[in-house]
């Protein structure tokens, strides 16, 4: 099914969607009970997702779906462990899917009340859309999509959902530190922003050629493959481009950039090691953005705003702080240590409280951005926000989930 084909069934059965279980509960049983969470995609990043919320909420994990049984075997012994810690039994057996149709089957199940979706990015505009017609909350890991495409149908199935919780994982807006920061800053701390510059420096890993790159592989080394993550910029320079979204309330107009894949060690896939950015926003605010993957030794991550009164400078772990008339300082060298738990803990709070939040249009938004910068490098010249959106760039390539 296509976009349009399945907006079309989408606005017709919404109405009669089944209901979430807890639609159909009082608001004290909503505090009271466990939230039964749904685990789909279970590799690295979606488990410290759910450890954070696990231990931070009153949420029970209740249900798993992987394509792969052996990633599951692999966490199962920690989710059980964090379930025993809060007096809840293992996750049974008939609650773990697995194959191409497992998330599916995942989302039938009427007990599950939200879902973690941590899949490679690839797959989440199509398990996104499932799972907001199933009438379950969504924590999906960032980006929305490697491409426009996807992220555009990810986009507009979100504007359309009402009565949900929908999140993605832009933790870092949600550290302390950071948040006071952007407050600051537009309370008029820094004065009026004039430019600012960013840059998100990594580690990179190594890897030798297959002997057959099958879909398999491709997908158990998905950041490797634009058409799978979307590059370096979508998966982790985006954090950074989210927060300067977030301070200047605004996404760039166009981008001009350069990247290549000088210093790659992995004998196989398609990603760039490098980019350099720059974006213009509007009222001629220029921002400047390296992302850089490569070698051993993770570097910084750093987001500088230069103000008419001031500058504002922000780290991973190096402190968050504002220069200049209005100074002020986080005292704080590990800026994301309560970054997790506020993001889980606000998620899960919307739920209980039926406050409930949708941040899907911003994050795509984010990951548009990315996309500016990706897309501008590989055409090596310069493109407009316009321009993106009317091409709608697509892979083609990607792996069919039926045939697992």
């Amino acid at each position: 099914m296509d976009r349009r084909e399945f907006l079309k069934a989408f606005a017709a059965t919404t109405a009669f969607s089944v209901l979430n279980p807890l639609e159909a509960v009082s608001a004290e049983e909503k505090r009271n009970r466990p939230l039964k969470v749904g685990f789909i995609g279970t590799g690295a990043r979606g488990t410290a997702v759910i450890t954070a919320m696990s231990r931070n909420n009153n949420v029970e994990i209740y249900a798993l779906a992987d394509l792969f049984r052996d990633r599951i075997d692999k966490v199962l012994p920690h989710l059980n462990s964090l379930n025993k810690a809060k007096g809840l039994g293992p996750v049974a057996e008939e609650n773990i899917y697995v194959g191409g149709k497992a998330y599916k089957q995942l989302l039938k199940d009427r007990d599950v009340d939200l879902v973690i979706i941590s899949t490679p990015a690839y797959a989440h505009p199509e398990i996104f859309e499932a799972a907001v017609k199933a009438r379950k909350h969504v924590y999906c890991e960032k980006p929305s999509a490697p491409d426009v495409y996807g992220t555009l149908q990810m986009r507009d199935c979100a504007r359309k959902a009402k009565g949900l919780s929908l999140v993605m994982g832009f933790q870092v807006r949600h550290a302390s530190a950071y948040d006071e920061m952007i407050r600051r800053i537009h309370a008029g701390d820094i004065g009026e922003v004039v430019t600012a510059q960013l840059y998100y420096n990594s580690s990179g890993g190594a890897g030798k050629a297959p002997a057959v790159e099958d879909d398999e592989f491709r997908i158990r080394h998905h950041f490797q493959y634009l058409a799978m993550s979307g590059g370096i910029l979508n998966d982790q320079g985006i954090h950074i481009l989210d927060i300067c979204n977030t301070v200047l309330k605004a996404t760039p107009e166009y981008a001009i950039a350069l990247g290549n894949d000088k210093g790659k060690r992995y004998e196989f896939g398609d990603t760039l090691t490098n980019y350099h950015c720059v974006y213009g926003y509007p009222n001629d605010v220029n921002v400047s953005i390296q992302s850089l993957q490569i070698g051993d030794k993770f570097g910084d991550v750093c987001a500088r705003f230069f103000g008419t009164k001031g500058m504002a400078e922000a780290h991973y772990t190096g402190g968050v702080f504002i220069t200049g008339p209005n100074k002020w300082d986080s005292n704080n060298n590990n800026a994301l240590s309560d970054a997790s738990k506020n993001k889980t803990v606000n998620f899960i709070e919307s739920i209980t409280s039926g406050n409930y939040i949708n941040e899907i249009e911003d994050a795509c938004n984010s990951t548009l951005t990315a996309m500016l910068g990706r897309e501008a490098a590989l055409k090596d010249g310069r493109i407009t926000w316009d321009e993106m959106l009317r091409e709608k760039q697509r892979y083609g390539d990607q792996p069919d989930l039926s045939k697992f």
